[in-house]
Parts: structure tokens; sequence; C-alpha cells
């Protein structure tokens, strides 16, 4: 696989004046770096807010990344930086035109890597409620690039196994390309698990510990038969993610939640950013991230959102494509979803302070969620 963009040597290349002036279309003439600490950035990894031309000129963003200080980086065996690798191969290239992923250039860092980034500022959601209108355009444009990747929407009766829409000339989807360095699905499912909690909990960061807690108070309250479908798929996801192996498979970003999302200067586009989740599989395993992540600022029921997406994704592939595998590859990612984020519902759901409004939401979440995963189970 023959490599689309070529990476900076170091920091100090990548933040050359020169390359500034190119990336932005404005002369840059001094370029300065101040840290920041944005309140849902979890992993380990350094943000810095990079001025230019004493505050005046162009303003980006360069985050620096190392397997060394970032868990999730760890949790899911990423040494080569699935944001850098996918711009360096070009797969955001191919994004639909509705996406926006933010990536302008990247560099090798010591033993890590560094990318430079558009500064979306005030554009991003953070924790702001979707409006209608705003969640629908999330929504178009997750139909859009699963639309855009997905390898096969005939179906069993086409025979055979399943065929790529894009191939590479040696006949390997691109998807599975390993130059891409892709997700496994099983690191989607095990990045939270109890496994990683204890490996990382000795670290400065407070999620893993909380990972912990919240899979320890997932036995205490959710009910056992519940329990007993979702501790196994916690340390072993395997089955789950044989099943979802049977349906058409599609560029998922992984991470598609709030403080990832924001929207373009023109209320058009959507802002997409931090790829490292990013892996092969079913839209559904979006779809379970979404509406778990996203669940107290959606502007209806997840129920909604579902079917609002299910229309979005027929219009991108068109009238005549027969979404045969949508039912059940739906109930075992909602399945998913609870195995990923579990943990973190039960515990908005009992002890962490959210607000007695809140409260009462993810009481009600966790209901749902319950039988998401007993509907899931049945199709494994």
């Amino acid at each position: 696989m023959t490599e689309v963009h070529s990476l900076a040597a170091d920091v100090d290349e990548l933040l050359a004046p020169d390359r500034l002036s190119t990336l932005s279309g404005t002369a840059v003439t001094d370029v300065a770096l101040t840290p920041i600490t944005p309140p849902f950035a979890k992993s380990g990894s350094a943000l810095l807010q990079v001025t230019t031309n004493a505050g005046t000129g162009p303003r980006f963003v360069l985050k620096r990344v190392n397997l060394h200080r970032d868990w999730l980086m760890r949790a899911t065996e990423d040494a080569r930086c699935r944001s850098v690798t996918l711009w360096q191969y070009g797969l955001l290239d191919r994004l639909p035109d509705s996406i926006a992923h933010g990536v302008l250039a990247c560099a090798r860092d010591g033993e890590g890597y560094a990318l430079l980034m558009s500064d979306f500022g005030g554009q991003l959601m953070s924790n702001t409620p979707f409006s209608p209108e705003r969640n629908h355009r999330f929504l178009d444009a997750m139909a859009a690039l699963h639309a855009a990747f997905l390898e096969d929407e005939d179906g069993p009766s086409a025979g055979g196994p399943t065929r790529s829409r894009e191939e590479t000339p040696g006949g390997q989807p691109f998807l599975a390309m390993p130059e891409l360095g892709l997700c496994e699905l099983r690191h989607v499912y095990q990045m939270f698990s109890p496994a990683v909690g204890e490996r990382e909990s000795r670290g400065v960061d407070e999620v893993p510990q909380r990972i912990l807690e919240g899979w320890k108070a997932v036995r205490a309250v959710v009910p056992p038969d519940v329990v007993r479908i979702v501790e196994p798929l916690v340390h072993d996801p395997t089955p789950l993610c044989r099943a979802l192996s049977r349906y058409p498979q599609t560029l998922v970003h992984g991470d598609y939640r709030h403080s990832n999302l924001g929207y373009g200067a023109d209320d058009e586009t959507v802002i997409l950013l931090d790829w490292q989740l990013a892996t092969r599989g079913t839209p559904s395993v979006e779809l379970g991230r979404y509406v778990g992540a996203n669940s107290a600022l959606l502007p209806g029921s997840k129920e909604e959102s579902l079917r609002y997406y299910a229309a979005a994704l027929q219009r991108h592939l068109g009238s005549d494509a027969h979404l045969w595998w949508w039912p059940d590859q739906l109930a075992l990612g909602l399945l998913g979803g609870f195995i990923q984020d579990g943990w973190a519902i039960v515990l908005k759901a009992t002890t962490w302070d959210v607000g007695a409004d809140a409260r009462e939401h993810w009481k009600a979440d966790l209901a749902w969620w319950c039988d998401r995963v007993r509907e899931g189970a049945r199709r494994l």
C-alpha cells in the first residue's frame, strides 16, 4: 500500500513557519505553544494550542501521542497511532465531503507521533445538548461514512464470502490492509474491560479506576440474567465479534460522541475528530457507542435516532439496496454498546455526581440497556 502523505521528521519541522504558511494560506512568522486540557481528554496524550504571529495569525492544535503516555493506545495495541496512519495512507482523504477530520499534517515525535490539526474552538459540541437538527446532521454524516465504505450489501443469496466494494490490486478489501492499522473489533469491546482497568489503575489517569468501580457496580445493581450475559463478554468478546462478522462491514469511527463532534462554519459540515479507535465493523458498532455515550444529550428517544439513521443509510445506499442484515446486526451492536459502556452507564445511574434530573435519566437508560442486552444475546 502506497503512502499518500509523508510524515515530518519531527515537531520542529511540522511547526516550521513555512509549512504553516502553506497550510493556512497566510504568512506565518513566529509560532508559540500553550498546553490545553479539555475536560474530556482522558487518555494521557498531550494537547497544545498553536498560535502564530504573536496571536494575530492562524491558530492550530497540536496533539502529541505516545504509547508510553496514552493508556488507550496501550489498551488497543496502537503502536503506530491510527489517526496518523489513516492520514498517512489516505483513508481520511476518502471521507465523505460532509465530514471534516481536521488533520492537516503529522510528524514523528521521538518514540511517538504528533498531529497538527485545525483549531475548531467553539464549534465543538463538548457537553451541549444536541438540537434535533444537529442530531440529524450527525446521523446523516455517520450514514454517509458507513455507506461510502460498506463492503457488501447483497446478502446471503449472493453466495460466497462477503465481497468488497473497494479492493486493492491484490484483491484484499481496502479496510483490511495492515498499513492502515485499524483497531480490531475485540479492542473496541475490551478497552474498558476490568483487565484494562486493573492493568492501568496505577497510572496517573483516573478512568481505569472508574472502570473497575463501574464493573463492580454492574454486578451489584444489574439483574442477574443480564450479568450472566455481560460478564463473559466483557472478559472475552469473541462470540460477539464472531456474530457481528456475519454481516456487511464498513469503516467505523469508533468514538462518535459529543467531545469529538462539532459543526462547520457553514453549519452543514460535521466535524469528527480523534480517529484513534477507528475499526472495521458493522454500522451498529458505531450506533451502540453513539446512543450510549450521547444518551443524555439526544433530543428524543434512542429509538428515534436509530430509526433516523436507518432511513439515512438507505438513502445513501439507494432504494435498491436490500438491508437484509439490519435487525440482527443492530441488536448485536446494541449489546456491544453495553459491553463497551455499561460500567459508565451504571455509575451514572448510581453514584456519579450527575444531578437529580440526570440520575433519573440514567436509571431509565440502564433499564433500556438491560433489555438490549437480552435481545442481542439471542443473536449470538
